[in-house]
């Protein structure tokens, strides 16, 4: 999204929702959505269907922060992902927010934009955090996701240098990672209808890609592959070896929260 880039800190305000925009997005969005197959295939396996997905569409919340965005948008990803899609189509806006340095998240945090992002350096979200962006989403350095616990990155597109999660990564258009993605542990799932990019490791869990363009992927239940793959000893708990190592090798020139 073009418009002049805005630098400094990432406001922690939220989002505010106009119920009567959320509606009319939903009602433009819903045809192509619910027979989409990352919405609607496995749907039910994780308890998810459209009726309930219009339920909630009906009902948003006034202002969107990280405990309004969980109770209504919880359950299966597919709802998150959903969320997205419509938030999106209500509310995205031209223009871009630029942040230097190593962002983190607070734990238990939402940041929202509802522009284009650019980290140049690397991102990091502590325990339960959120990062909501309606554009594109760029991390010059790592994009670091909780390894302990759950954590979410959804953006119209996902961009990085390389990365890990045992969180959700949830993009409307891809994921592109130039390096190394590790998708860790088998809680939650990443989905997108595109990963693009050099090494994809999910070797845990079941991820939602409608396309995967990867130099390499680690898909089976190999970590001593998985290791090899990404620089590491099989002996490492590999996720939080490959969070320490990126952001060792990415010292931070100017830390805080974001």
């Amino acid at each position: 999204m073009a418009g002049a880039p805005v630098t400094g800190g990432w406001p922690s305000g939220g989002l505010p929702l106009d119920a009567r925009r959320v509606g009319s997005a939903y009602e433009r969005v819903r045809p192509a959505l619910t027979t989409d197959p990352l919405f609607v295939e496995n749907a039910a396996d994780f308890d998810g269907d459209v009726e309930e997905l219009d339920r909630r569409m009906a009902c948003p919340p006034g202002h969107l922060d990280a405990g309004t965005l969980w109770d209504w948008l919880d359950g299966a990803d597919q709802y998150r992902w959903a969320g997205l899609r419509v938030l999106a189509d209500a509310f995205a806006a031209h223009g871009s927010l630029r942040l230097t340095g190593r962002v983190t998240v607070p734990e238990g945090s939402l940041r929202v934009a509802t522009g284009d992002v650019v980290v140049e350096g690397d991102l990091v979200l502590e325990d339960q955090a959120m990062v909501l962006v309606l554009g594109t989403l760029t991390v010059t350095g790592a994009l670091v996701g909780s390894v302990w616990d759950y954590s979410l990155v959804a953006a119209a597109e996902v961009r990085c240098r390389d990365g890990v999660t045992s969180g959700e990564i949830l993009a409307l258009d891809a994921v592109r990672c130039t390096s190394a993605l590790y998708l860790s542990r088998n809680d939650y799932s990443c989905r997108a209808p595109l990963f693009d990019g050099g090494v994809l490791v999910d070797v845990e869990r079941s991820n939602a890609f409608g396309r995967v363009d990867a130099d390499k992927r680690i898909t089976e239940w190999d970590f001593t592959a998985a290791a090899r793959a990404l620089g590491l000893s099989a002996d490492d708990e590999l996720d939080q070896a490959y969070a320490g190592r990126l952001l060792a090798a990415s010292p931070s020139t100017a830390p805080g929260s974001g």
